[in-house]
């Protein structure tokens, strides 16, 4: 029987690619940047003359024009493909100030730091995460891509403790509304790539789940007054009660029925 393929535009600048089945060795030239998740199975990959295995949670990086060729397979594969735009990587590339993508290693280590948000990435698009958060991981992922086959410039690093406070505030002062990435740096006064991986080693966490925080804390003081969670979705920014819902159940792991039930008991 043979294998599936799906491809779908995951949000602007990103396409997602996923094989899965049985299929013959796999030869690839890719045309866009980008990272692949091997989801099941294990193979060995030769490319450039380097030679690397992957298997599940294994990363590997996609660069136009290098061929990479699977020479041996174990068991049934499945990959997770993210391809990014060109538009997208010319975009971060300016902004970062790094000029070139030298074509010097195909797979990263999935404990390597820099691996992180490409992981993130593919859970997201695994998990079906909202716009937002595909938008902020997909900056994030190429930015780390980037970093790790970049050549860095010599203008060193933006210090952005600065750029991210104007950037909270901006979250703190109006939580409540749909604040896009692109309106978000340029409040704060740095390219959206920067502001993603700043946000979140500084605060704790990245912009938009960081507004999801800030809605649920407001929610549950909405509740214990004894407001309805439909009021209560709609006055803290949530389209719907379905959203509150699942959001309060995610963070605080029971529902807002049984908090307001709870709070109306002391």
């Amino acid at each position: 029987m043979p294998g599936s393929v799906v491809v779908r535009r995951a949000h602007p600048g990103v396409w997602v690619v996923r094989f899965a089945g049985p299929r013959p060795l796999m030869r690839a030239v890719p045309e866009q940047y980008g990272s692949t998740m091997h989801l099941a199975g294990r193979s060995e990959w030769t490319s450039g003359g380097e030679r690397w295995s992957s298997g599940p949670g294994s990363i590997s990086l996609k660069v136009p024009g290098e061929v990479a060729v699977e020479r041996t397979r174990e068991g049934t594969p499945a990959f997770q493909v993210a391809c990014f735009e060109a538009s997208m990587i010319e975009e971060a590339q300016a902004a970062l100030d790094r000029p070139r993508i030298r074509a010097w290693r195909h797979s990263i280590d999935p404990r390597d730091p820099r691996a992180k948000p490409l992981a993130t990435l593919h859970r997201h698009l695994l998990d079906g995460a909202s716009p937002s958060a595909l938008e902020e991981a997909s900056c994030e992922a190429v930015h780390a891509l980037i970093d790790t086959m970049g050549a860095p410039s010599d203008s060193g690093l933006v210090r952005c403790s600065a750029h991210v406070a104007r950037a909270r505030a901006l979250l703190d002062e109006r939580f409540t509304e749909t604040i896009d990435l692109e309106a978000l740096a340029a409040h704060a006064r740095l390219d959206k790539f920067r502001l993603c991986r700043a946000f979140r080693e500084q605060v704790g966490m990245p912009p938009h789940a960081y507004v999801t925080h800030r809605r649920i804390a407001r929610a549950q003081a909405l509740l214990a007054r004894g407001m309805p969670q439909a009021e209560v979705a709609a006055s803290v920014g949530f389209y719907d009660q379905s959203l509150l819902h699942r959001h309060f159940k995610r963070i605080l792991r029971l529902t807002p029925g049984a908090f307001a039930r709870g709070a109306a008991t002391h």
